[in-house]
């Protein structure tokens, strides 16, 4: 799968990238959310992994914007800030799971299989 992390904060852009290319994924980071969406207009992604809270975006409008460009694209959200209302707004616009910072590999691994449908990992 061709997956896209979109992260402010670069270790954890890391952490998700080492992650997913160790599970087979081709995945490709960004620490900018304009940059990823820029990004989204020429590279076919099967799943984009986003952070709720960033400084020029926040994960639900780019959600939103990265539809526009890849409608069906699956989306996990990453987020410290995992609140009812957030929770539910992420449910409500369409995420497939959400996943609470800090997470473990195991964790984001289970969130990636959910999203697209795969049996979760043991």
């Amino acid at each position: 799968m061709n997956i896209m992390v979109v992260d402010d904060e670069p270790s954890i852009v890391h952490m998700c990238s080492r992650v997913l290319e160790g599970q087979g994924h081709t995945v490709v980071g960004f620490t900018k959310a304009e940059e990823a969406l820029l990004h989204l207009t020429t590279t076919p992604t099967d799943l984009v992994v986003v952070d709720y809270k960033m400084p020029e975006l926040n994960g639900l409008d780019f959600i939103k914007r990265a539809w526009v460009l890849r409608p069906g694209i699956r989306v996990v959200m990453i987020t410290a800030h995992g609140t009812r209302e957030v929770i539910g707004q992420a449910t409500e616009t369409g995420v497939q799971h959400v996943v609470l910072k800090p997470f473990t590999p195991i964790e984001l691994t289970r969130g990636v299989e959910a999203a697209l449908g795969e049996p979760p990992t043991r």
